[in-house]
């Protein structure tokens, strides 16, 4: 009896205790669900992207598709999930929204999309930090032309372009130390100043390109730093890897060979129309191979050939001789 009595007394002291332990404990797991209910719901997410600026009318255009393809509620969260982060992270966000749409639009299961959508936004949020930390440094600066002060307007658009240029040149398998080597060379390796932000993010833009023909990294470096500081228009910079590519075919020449040669020229003021036009014919522009290099293919013709290649002026009117205007 006495055993008894103690061991009641001691369950009767405990059930306070108890009580207020699994108070805690349901308020604990109580939590996190909750946090994950309201995380998961469409309606709240839908309201966090548009108060952190992302576009409200392409995500509801998320959540309409998601839900005629007849996904769960949070199946078509997790779709919108991705886009938000990156806008509370005053990142761009159109890009993801315009691949989760074609994801809808091409019925691939969520399941599929999420890693794709992660990914990118990963690639988002790495290039959010290198541009940053480039654009803060005082020699990118002075070749940019601009202050300390965030950007604004015209420039906070260049900026967020450019984010979105290094984060698709991630996806598709550019190194971002190759990017990021191309960017700390461009104060030192393009002397007219200054450089426009949009002219950098097209620069990036073409990037993935040139190493696709077959350039090296620090051939294709090499080729756009010499086309910005030449002053090249954006679509010139565009036609510099199909340029290439028919080079490539019509000489058979190595295409590094090819960018080194090009890049010389434009260094030498050669300008961009003439370039262009000489590696869509085949030919090297600036005369021939260098030492080293296999003997040229035969001269080409003059003109445009009739199976590819731009006309004969593939782009704006260059009024200096390196390129197009900024």
């Amino acid at each position: 009896m006495i055993r008894f009595g103690f061991s009641t007394w001691r369950l009767q002291g405990l059930w306070p205790r108890l009580g207020t332990a699994l108070a805690i404990v349901l308020l604990g797991l109580s939590g996190p669900y909750a946090a994950v209910g309201q995380d998961a719901s469409v309606e709240a997410l839908l309201e966090r992207g548009r108060t952190a600026g992302a576009n409200a009318e392409q995500m509801q255009m998320v959540a309409r598709r998601a839900r005629r393809a007849g996904l769960n509620d949070e199946a078509a969260a997790s779709l919108l999930r991705p886009v938000v982060e990156l806008a509370e992270q005053n990142l761009p966000t159109g890009p993801l929204l315009s691949k989760t749409l074609e994801g809808l639009a091409k019925r691939v299961p969520p399941a599929r999309m999420q890693p794709v959508l992660q990914q990118y936004r990963t690639h988002t949020e790495q290039a959010g930090r290198l541009v940053n930390q480039w654009t803060q440094q005082s020699d990118a600066r002075a070749l940019l032309g601009t202050s300390e002060q965030p950007p604004g307007g015209a420039q906070k658009e260049a900026h967020a372009q450019l984010v979105t240029d290094v984060a698709e040149a991630q996806q598709q398998d550019i190194p971002a130390k190759d990017i990021e080597a191309f960017l700390n060379g461009l104060p030192e390796g393009v002397e007219r100043r200054p450089v426009s932000l949009g002219q950098v993010a097209t620069a990036v833009g073409v990037l993935p390109d040139l190493p696709g023909n077959g350039a090296s990294p620090q051939a294709a470096r090499q080729l756009l730093t010499s086309a910005l500081n030449a002053g090249y228009s954006p679509e010139s910079l565009r036609q510099l890897p199909s340029a290439l590519k028919s080079a490539h075919q019509k000489s058979k020449r190595p295409v590094d060979v090819l960018a080194q040669g090009a890049a010389q020229a434009i260094a030498n003021g050669t300008p961009a129309a003439t370039v262009l036009q000489s590696l869509f014919q085949g030919g090297l522009p600036g005369g021939g191979p260098p030492a080293g290099a296999g003997p040229p293919a035969s001269t080409p013709g003059a003109g445009k050939p009739p199976d590819t290649g731009p006309p004969n002026d593939p782009g704006p009117p260059d009024n200096s001789p390196g390129g197009g205007p900024p």
